[in-house]
């Protein structure tokens, strides 16, 4: 307590020091000869130059200095100069007042409204406070806070893969790619018979290698067909991949039988379709992943659980909507729930929000690059 009290008047002290110092400054200052005295005596220096280089005749030269010097005069002995030294007088009296009493008036504040002897709450309260409100209404955390329990939990069962993927899950959601791809690589380790964690796995690497389905994502997603030939995700990668190695016809092979496989109501039919024309019409693929037409097909409790954290997200911003970051990840939310509709209405809202700040709207729009694949 004691070292708040004096690292605040400390402070407080060297502010008014700093407002004194420029005020004395400022008053040194204004003993300084006045600019428009200074044009006459200019002038009469130019014009005895004039007469002594021969420009100027004796009964011009006398008439011209006689004009600028009775000017002179006439200017010096304007009232003016003693009304600004009182005003200046004034101005300084005002400024030490302020000066003084800035200090006192944000004491009495503090002390009116401030509680200098509370601590902050401890982390660990924090978190406490968040295990039970995630254990009776997890919609009321965001993000951050829902990881924090999960990664909570997988340190106190560290052989259970279950917290570790949904660890994973809400840390792709919100977009912390690196750490999602470690939870999810971890929780693969630990039950390698599991193919949503594979494919989860898969995404999340195709997202971290900007819409690249690389080698990694490439065995993530073989291991999920091997497991399970019937996860659409996986198999759409895939053949992207072959596509993007210049197998077009592999690669569209594959696309035609996941088409063929999905139900007459699926909305990603018409999506994927819409792939195929693309590619069989040029040869590549498009510049960037399509935005999805529906949910994934795992839409089970773990898609539950991501959506009450989004959902949760998507009413704080309401409420409080100037907040870039906040838009940002809830579009990458979007694309990760392949929940194109809410995503673009999010987009078109921050473009709204934002459109005089170009600044913010620029960080708000960094969850569009986050791709939502069809899967």
């Amino acid at each position: 307590m004691l070292l708040f009290w004096t690292l605040a008047g400390l402070i407080s002290s060297g502010a008014a020091l700093l407002i004194l110092l420029r005020a004395a400054r400022a008053a040194r200052g204004g003993g300084a000869a006045d600019p428009t005295l200074e044009v006459y005596r200019r002038q009469l220096a130019e014009i005895d130059e004039l007469a002594e280089r021969g420009l100027l005749g004796e009964a011009e030269h006398k008439a011209a200095r006689a004009e600028t010097g009775r000017r002179l005069l006439g200017e010096a002995e304007r009232p003016g100069e003693r009304g600004q030294g009182l005003a200046g007088g004034a101005a300084r009296r005002l400024v030490l007042a302020t000066a003084v009493a800035a200090p006192i008036v944000a004491l009495a504040g503090y002390l009116l409204t401030g509680a200098p002897g509370l601590p902050d709450m401890p982390y660990k309260s924090r978190l406490e406070s968040w295990k039970q409100v995630s254990a009776s209404d997890p919609s009321r955390l965001t993000l951050p806070e829902m990881a924090a329990v999960l990664a909570s939990q997988a340190k106190a069962k560290p052989h259970d893969p279950r917290p570790l993927y949904y660890l994973g899950m809400v840390e792709r959601a919100d977009g912390d790619l690196p750490s999602a791809v470690r939870d999810l690589q971890k929780s693969a380790e630990l039950d390698p018979k599991r193919p949503r964690v594979w494919a989860a796995l898969g995404m999340a690497l195709v997202q971290e290698d900007q819409d690249q389905v690389g080698a990694q994502a490439q065995e993530a997603f073989r291991r999920a067909v091997a497991l399970d030939p019937s996860v659409v995700e996986p198999r759409y990668f895939l053949a992207r991949a072959e596509i993007a190695a210049g197998h077009a016809d592999a690669g569209l092979a594959d696309w035609r039988q996941l088409l063929a496989s999905l139900p007459p109501q699926d909305p990603r039919r018409a999506v994927l379709q819409g792939e195929i024309d693309q590619v069989a019409k040029t040869g590549k693929l498009q510049a960037a992943l399509p935005p999805a037409a529906a949910p994934p097909a795992e839409a089970g409790q773990e898609a539950a659980f991501i959506q009450s954290m989004v959902d949760r997200l998507a009413a704080r911003l309401k409420a409080q909507p100037d907040d870039p970051e906040g838009w940002a990840r809830l579009i990458r939310a979007y694309g990760v729930l392949h929940q194109d509709d809410r995503r673009s209405a999010a987009i078109a809202e921050a473009q709204r929000l934002f459109k005089a700040r170009p600044a913010a709207l620029r960080t708000a729009l960094q969850g569009e690059t986050a791709p939502a694949p069809p899967g």
